[in-house]
């Protein structure tokens, strides 16, 4: 009461004058908060402008090496080196992602050697999805590595070749990389129709979703003209094959671990162990003694390693190519620990020979693909063509994943296009070939077929 009584009062002395004051300040009142509003809604505008176009500038323009792309001091040891405790590296990564250590899991991925092509693939999907709205650059990476598996990984099987490149389309779109989005939805359709392995229902399956997938990105004529070639297309080509066995493990053989590098392995696994279960209790010094503790592992380890592999040369062909499997998975060891992508120091000596380590792995891979190389001569014909194409996949996929240098893809990259459209002339021009395309600077390797196969 008393409040209503003063602002009668206080009208009463106002008087009309002060009125006209009253109204002209309510008016200029008015036009400073619509001022404000006009404002407030140009620099949401601005400030969305200026996201879009930055994250369209942060997506990678042109390849980027997966590896090289690791931040080492965001990796967390305790998980890190729990592949060399002798965990599986797919649950690793899971563990990684689950405690939102994503650099971990992209650091374990990344220099995986022991991963399926499944698995790898379905990784780089994930981790596309984690890294989509916090780091677009990253999440490109993770994309190109996707659709190169996708094109590249030999032993995929094409229904899931297909469903890949329309997850690698979605998350392009979302980067707002609409060219490139339609590079991977393109392919899946080209597989979905000229696929010699894909039964009706699998095309038809693929080529709905395609449908849905042109239609959210605003292209309702491809999707109209699937729509009306639904049946055709999912009738596929004239030629219908069984999945191929995978023939490059047949030409491998077995090797078996002298006991002096078993016991360096089982003293290495046990201190990487220790150093994951004591690292997030552990003060300064104590974490510093356990990175020495491993280190010391490591290296007693490359000791029995290098002394077995120096007196292997004389195994036959079969044997050394299951040896040089092994030596790769462990000079990627070196190679991880020297660029501090466990996320401590570990061996620091090591981090001096980073050069020789790394031309160490890519002899030990080159001389890998020219062994298999030799074995195909122990196959029939048509065996040794559909084994070539798989062998050159694999090394073209190695370059890709950033473990081989880049002229060795250039050459490995003409002998791949030449034996995959070997393979899909002997199959009667059916089937698909492996192109290489560039947009905007950026190779990608797509799986064609029909008219651009002819091409």
């Amino acid at each position: 009461m008393v409040y209503f009584r003063h602002l009668d009062h206080v009208s009463g002395v106002i008087g009309k004058r002060g009125m006209n004051k009253l109204r002209s300040s309510n008016w200029l009142f008015a036009a400073l908060v619509g001022s404000v509003a006009i404002l407030l809604l140009a620099g949401l505008a601005l400030l969305g402008a200026y996201l879009y176009f930055s994250r369209q500038a942060a997506a990678p323009t042109a390849w980027v090496n997966p590896i090289s792309a690791v931040d080492a001091p965001a990796v967390a040891p305790d998980l890190a080196v729990l592949t060399l405790a002798g965990e599986a590296d797919d649950r690793v990564i899971q563990a990684a992602l689950d405690a939102n250590e994503t650099e971990t899991a992209y650091a374990t991925l990344a220099y995986s050697t022991l991963l399926s092509d499944s698995q790898r693939s379905g990784h780089w999907l994930l981790l596309a999805q984690y890294y989509q709205s916090l780091d677009a650059a990253r999440a490109g990476v993770c994309l190109q590595a996707a659709l190169d598996q996708s094109a590249l990984a030999p032993t995929l099987g094409d229904f899931a070749r297909a469903d890949i490149s329309m997850q690698v389309a979605r998350g392009y779109a979302a980067l707002d990389q609409a060219a490139i989005a339609r590079l991977a939805l393109s392919q899946a359709e080209h597989i979905a129709r000229y696929s010699v392995t894909l039964l009706p229902a699998q095309r038809r399956a693929i080529l709905n979703r395609l449908i849905e997938a042109y239609q959210a990105s605003d292209d309702a004529k491809t999707a109209q003209t699937l729509r009306s070639n639904l049946d055709t297309y999912s009738g596929g080509p004239g030629v219908s094959l069984a999945a191929a066995q995978q023939l490059l493990p047949t030409l491998r053989g077995g090797v078996v671990l002298p006991p002096a590098v078993t016991a360096a392995l089982a003293g290495r696994q046990a201190a990487a162990a220790s150093l994951a279960a004591r690292w997030l209790a552990a003060g300064s010094g104590d974490r510093q003694a356990l990175a020495d503790a491993l280190t010391q592992a490591l290296a007693a380890e490359d000791a029995a390693r290098t002394e077995f592999y120096a007196g292997a040369s004389a195994l036959a062909l079969p044997e050394r190519l299951a040896l040089l499997h092994d030596q790769v998975a462990w000079l990627t060891i070196k190679q991880r620990a020297a660029s501090g992508a466990y996320g401590v120091v570990l061996a620091p000596d090591w981090a001096n020979q980073t050069d020789a380590i790394s031309t160490a792995l890519t002899d030990a891979y080159t001389e890998l693909i020219n062994g298999y190389g030799q074995q195909l001569d122990t196959l029939d014909a048509l065996a040794a063509l559909t084994a070539r194409v798989e062998l050159l996949r694999q090394g073209v996929l190695w370059a890709r994943l950033g473990i081989l240098p880049e002229h060795v893809e250039t050459a490995l990259r003409e002998q791949l296009g030449e034996a995959s459209r070997q393979l899909w002339t002997r199959q009667g021009d059916a089937g698909l070939i492996i192109t290489a395309q560039d947009v905007r600077s950026q190779r990608f390797y797509l799986l064609v077929g029909s008219d651009a196969a002819q091409k």
